[in-house]
């Protein structure tokens, strides 16, 4: 039901509010508690960080700044996740396997990454961001992850 990216696959974000957001992790925390029910912010949620863009590419992306935060929300499995229907359609998840498996990736000059690996279609500024995160951060990192399946589940 939203005017601007309708139909799209999207982290959780929004735009600043000068009335109430200290920071751009107290941004991040307000929209994701707005469009998402089920994740407590206080209990829950460990943010780890802010995960540095290339301003260049997002704003050929976007038009706007954009400043993704990093968060850990434990295991989602027993959680009951209800999106706001005013902002959300789903919720799902896909398994780290599936996202750092290039074949699932397509990449096209000029365009953000894409992936075609989950459940639905991830590009434009959440393909970039999601690319962003796996290059920046999981790369730096060695873990083993579970097997790959032929689709998530």
């Amino acid at each position: 039901h939203l005017r601007a990216h309708p139909d799209e696959v999207c982290l959780p974000g929004g735009m600043v509010s000068a009335a109430s957001d200290i920071s751009i992790v107290s941004t991040c925390l307000r929209e994701m508690a707005e469009e998402i029910e089920g994740i407590d912010i206080e209990e829950d949620v460990t943010v780890l960080g802010v995960l540095r863009c290339n301003w260049g590419e997002v704003h050929h992306l976007t038009g706007v700044a954009v400043t993704p935060v990093v968060c850990f929300i434990g295991e989602i499995g027993d959680k009951i996740l209800k999106p706001s229907p005013d902002e959300v359609a789903e919720c799902f998840t896909v398994p780290l396997a599936f996202l750092l498996d290039r074949e699932r990736w397509v990449h096209r000059e000029d365009y953000a990454p894409i992936f075609i690996g989950g459940p639905h279609v991830i590009w434009g500024l959440t393909g970039y961001i999601v690319e962003r995160f796996i290059k920046d951060v999981l790369a730096r990192y060695s873990f083993d992850v579970p097997p790959l399946m032929s689709s998530p589940e």
